[in-house]
Parts: structure tokens; sequence; C-alpha cells
């Protein structure tokens, strides 16, 4: 080779390194795309602090409903990025660039935003957000349920939650993962201090709603009402289930079935999306020391408990769906935070897609008595029903 060439070839692969780097670092600062509500609403937004008295708790509640309004519509993803950020870098350790994607990031919904002009009413939608998550974690997914004609009401579980400021400026707290995965008393508690949070709340939105002191009370169809969350606020929703009837189904998105309530068990229509997980078998060993488990441990974990505590609580049976290649934050806003997603989180979208449509799938049918939509296979795993 000539000195010429080889000076040549020599600038070729120095400008393809710089092409991705330069790459790497606009997809890891550009912000996060969260998709347009494709129902025939607008989606007004705004928050509430509740304050239960009896237990000396006060609970961050973000709604989301069928709204009036035409044109864009752009809501910061949460008011409080600084602490957001700082409580997910000591979290997990993402650094603080990436967490922008999502923090600086636009939620297409309007805050204040008059309720919908129409004499129909919708139900209503509790949510729940995963250990340390934010009642704004599954912005993918809960503005698109109201433009559908549902009523959210996304619950943040005060000291086990990602960026909580309180009106009077306190901080909620975030609590370490081990404390739920290593210590069964301490999960037991804890799901039944947030199912009384769901409990809470639902009493005090039919409080307001009946005083005229809620914005979209007018809309709301409170004989049908729906629980649902991701990671222990599903469980969490299970558990409530069993506690309140008023609920009139549930929706558990890959949360492990934590406390003593399976024993109890419910009668409500209950559907579970699930992550893709590997079987014990083909686990490596550095993989189970990332789950800090040994391998029957992890077994025991994700099938054999799993499956024996959920066919306890679901008394006349339930859906079940594990949905190709996604993990467990594939239920939630946080794979929007990967960079280069092509390679990282290729089916980042297409997952939150199918998240969508099961979930609206199944409230349309048990809520409103509607049809079943047809289930996408694509990447539907296993599917029980």
């Amino acid at each position: 080779m000539t000195k010429v060439k080889a000076k040549k070839k020599v600038w070729v692969i120095l400008g393809f390194s710089v092409l991705v780097l330069a790459t790497t670092a606009l997809t890891a600062v550009k912000k996060a795309p969260f998709p347009t509500p494709t129902g025939p609403y607008a989606v007004g937004t705004s928050q509430v602090e509740l304050r239960d008295e009896s237990r000396e708790r006060k609970l961050l509640v973000q709604f989301y409903y069928p709204a009036r309004g035409n044109g864009e519509a752009s809501a910061p993803y949460t008011p409080n990025p600084e602490q957001l950020e700082a409580d997910l870098n000591a979290l997990y350790g993402v650094p603080r660039p990436l967490l922008r994607k999502i923090t600086a990031a636009g939620v297409p919904v309007t805050p204040g935003a008059p309720p919908a002009d129409t004499d129909e009413q919708f139900p209503l939608l509790l949510f729940s957000h995963g250990l340390n998550g934010s009642r704004y974690q599954n912005s993918f997914l809960l503005p698109e349920l109201a433009s559908q004609g549902y009523v959210i009401a996304s619950i943040e579980h005060t000291g086990a939650a990602s960026g909580t400021v309180l009106e009077d400026g306190s901080y909620g707290g975030i609590i370490p993962f081990d404390s739920i995965m290593l210590n069964e008393a301490f999960s037991t508690k804890m799901i039944e201090e947030w199912s009384a949070d769901q409990r809470f709340v639902l009493d005090q939105i039919e409080t307001l709603s009946r005083a005229g002191k809620l914005a979209s009370g007018k809309l709301l169809d409170l004989e049908q009402a729906g629980v649902f969350g991701h990671s222990f606020g599903g469980a969490t929703s299970a558990a409530t289930l069993t506690l309140d009837t008023r609920f009139r189904a549930g929706i558990n998105m890959d949360g492990f079935y934590f406390g003593e309530a399976h024993k109890t068990g419910f009668e409500q229509p209950f559907m579970e999306l699930r992550a893709d997980n590997k079987s014990a078998e083909e686990m490596s060993e550095k993989e189970l020391k990332e789950w800090k488990f040994t391998r029957e441990q992890y077994q025991n974990f994700l099938f054999d408990e799993w499956k024996k505590r959920i066919d306890s609580y679901a008394r006349n049976g339930y859906e079940s769906y594990a949905i190709r290649y996604a993990n467990h934050m594939s239920f939630s806003d946080f794979s929007l935070m990967m960079p280069l997603g092509f390679l990282t989180a290729p089916h980042r979208e297409a997952h939150h897609q199918l998240t969508t449509h099961l979930v609206l799938d199944f409230f349309n049918r048990h809520l409103k008595n509607a049809g079943a939509a047809e289930v996408p296979q694509g990447l539907i795993h296993y599917i029980k029903k």
C-alpha cells in the first residue's frame, strides 16, 4: 500500500469514528419523542395533593382526562426534573444527559384544559408506578388511554418514588430495592400501604367529584373503575382487588406478587403482561449474579412461585401475555433513555404500542362492554387466556 493510500485510509477511519461519536452524542441528548394520542379526545392534565389524616400521609395524584382542545399540546414531562434526575441517578447510576432525554421532554397533553364538552361519562383508571418510579413514568401510555375515553389518576406513592416534591417543598424520598427483594415482611407491609393508598385515592375522588371540586369530575363514571400498575404497582393492584370490589378489573405489568393477599384471591377480570425472561437453565452465572439470585431462587421467583400466586389470586381465571424481547422496564418510559436505541432497545416502540393495545383492549372489554380487538401476534411470546 502506498503512503497516499495509507493516509487516505486513516482519514476515512477517523472520519467514520467521528461520525459514530457525533451520532452517539446526538442520540444521547435528543429528547424522547412521546406519541401523540390517537383517540377522539384531546387530553388535559391536572395535579392534586391529597392528605390521609388517619395515616398522616400525603399523596400527589396526576390526572389525565378527555379534554376540549385542538392543535398541538405539550406539557413538561415533570415539574421537578432536577429531583427526578437526582433520584434516578442515585438508584441506577444513569448519567444525567441520558435522564434528560425524558426529564426535558414534552408530553402531548394540556395542563388545566377544560374537560371535554360531552354528556358521556368515562371509566376511572387508577395507576400505580413501580418501586421508586414516578407518577409520570408511563407517559407513553396514560395520555393515550385518556384520549380514548378514560379518566386516569396516576398515584405517586410517597417515600418510594423518584422526583416527589410535595406542595410544601418537602421531598418524598426513595427506598433501597433490596428492602423489597430480600425482606418478605417489609414487602408485605409496603403492599398493604400502597393498597391503602389506592383505596384512599378512590375514596377522595368520589368525595371531590360529588362536591364538584374535581376538574374532570363531571366526566367520571364511578361505577366503572379499574386499577393497574407497573412492577410493585402492578402487584399492589392485584392485592387491592381482593379488598375493594369497587374496582371492576385490574392489570399487572410485570410485578411479582408480593404479600399475602393472594391467599384470599379475587373474582374480577385480570390480566398480566410479562417480560420475556430466560429460563433458569439459560441463565449464565454472571446474569444470576446481577439478579442476586441462585439458579433455584431465580426459577422460584420468576416461574414457580409467580404462577402459584397468580393462580391463587385470580379465582375466575386471567389473561397472561409474555412480550418477546421485553425486559422489566419495557413497560415504562425508561427504555426511551437508551442511546442508539435502534441498537440498544430496537423493539421499544413496538413494546409500547403493544402494551397500549393490550391495556386499552382489556379495559374496553371489561369496563365498556366493547368487543375484543384482535391480538397482534408479532411480539406475543406466550398467551394464556
